[in-house]
């Protein structure tokens, strides 16, 4: 699942905004957790994990991983055994995941150390923040002054990249908004490779240990799930769960795998807006009927089918050409028409239109996704039309 801090606080009532310390204590046994716990969560009282999202290469190495830690009690006693419970996966996918990392895995390249000098040098370039902001925030978060001065200092950098986003989409610029996805994609790089890098080289710096501090912090609040609207789970009550015994399989691991070093960061180019946005719909959808053991191809078949279906209304397509993207994602047009073209091609894909007559939180996701997917095709149709005047 994907969610915020705040979300995680209410999914856990109680237990307050750091759940790792809560975890520690007598009262929480059970956490439901997000994205940050599967690669960044060092508890060795864990012990058991139900996973009910999809899982895959690394991340799935690095979340099932959680549960090797050693344990032992006041007493003497040992952490004994470990379980997973997982209601999404195949066996045959983590054993794909693991596989490369067992017994004998070699690096076929060496790991530069540099890529963090110039990935550093690089998102200074881009002017969001200061050094004398690195170092503030830093400071406060070495002397624990709390999360009230620590928002207060990143604010600056954060409203920022927000103003120049929301600039950038008004004005539909293209360009400005694949450099701003490129910053926040080097943030989140700049933090992950610099805590594995710095674990075995001194770089000597004290100022790239502040910005990982720094970043770690920004990174939260200009993520693209941030900005979404929160979810009200409130008033969800569990008042069942099923559970069937499936046949035991074997995944033992019998191979060596090869991996690559590290040689660059920072350098990766954006594909075409439409693309872009057609593969958040699938990965949306892809998460939402995981459990349906859907291949990504029907998904991906079903989601064009969806869009070709819409581009037959002139209507649809005539407010793309009068509305700015922000406009057209806004307007309530569009979800009437998605409920209509799936209705009009229901019977493809049975299982899959029947989600969008709820009214779940997913799908109205998965329709703003739609929306920003369709714009984009339809605006590029809409430019390679050939001209037909006399």
């Amino acid at each position: 699942m994907d969610a915020t801090d705040d979300l995680e606080a209410k999914m856990n009532p109680g237990a307050g905004a750091d759940l790792a310390a809560a975890f520690k204590g007598e009262t929480y046994k059970i956490m439901l957790v997000a994205n940050k716990f599967q690669t960044g969560f060092d508890q060795p009282l864990l012990s058991a994990m139900y996973v009910d999202k999809k899982l895959s290469g690394v991340t799935a190495v690095q979340t099932l991983s959680r549960l090797n830690r050693t344990h032992r009690t006041v007493g003497g006693e040992k952490k004994a055994k470990t379980f997973v419970i997982d209601f999404v996966n195949k066996p045959d996918d983590i054993r794909a995941a693991f596989e490369p990392y067992f017994t004998n895995a070699t690096l076929e390249t060496e790991t530069n150390p540099y890529v963090v000098i110039h990935l550093a040098n690089k998102l200074a370039q881009a002017g969001i923040y200061t050094e004398e902001q690195v170092r503030q925030v830093a400071e406060l978060w070495v002397t624990r002054k709390g999360n009230n001065a620590l928002s207060a200092a990143i604010s600056p950098a954060q409203h920022d990249f927000r103003r120049r986003y929301a600039a950038a989409i008004e004005a539909e610029d293209k360009v400005t908004l694949n450099t701003l996805d490129l910053f926040r994609k080097d943030v989140s790089t700049y933090v992950r490779l610099y805590d594995f890098m710095s674990q075995i080289v001194d770089y000597g710096d004290p100022y790239m240990e502040m910005l990982s501090i720094f970043l770690r912090l920004l990174e939260k609040v200009i993520a693209e799930f941030s900005w979404s609207a929160e979810v009200d789970l409130s008033d969800v009550v569990l008042v069942g769960v099923k559970h069937n015994k499936a046949p035991a399989v074997d995944i033992s691991l019998i191979g060596d795998g090869e991996l690559k070093g590290i040689s660059a960061a920072g350098t990766g180019a954006k594909k075409e807006p439409k693309y872009v946005a057609l593969q958040v719909v699938i990965d949306k959808m892809n998460d939402l009927f995981g459990a349906e053991s859907f291949a990504e191809s029907q998904i991906r078949e079903f989601v064009q089918g969806l869009v070709q279906q819409l581009l037959t209304y002139p209507d649809l397509v005539q407010q793309t050409r009068v509305n700015s993207k922000k406009q057209f994602m806004e307007s309530q047009d569009f979800q009437s028409a998605v409920t209509e073209a799936v209705a009009d091609n229901q019977q493809a894909h049975n299982t899959m239109a029947d989600y969008f007559f709820t009214d779940g939180p997913a799908i109205k996701g998965i329709v703003v996704a739609l929306a920003d997917a369709f714009y984009e095709v339809a605006i590029d149709k809409e430019a390679v039309q050939p001209y037909s005047g006399s």
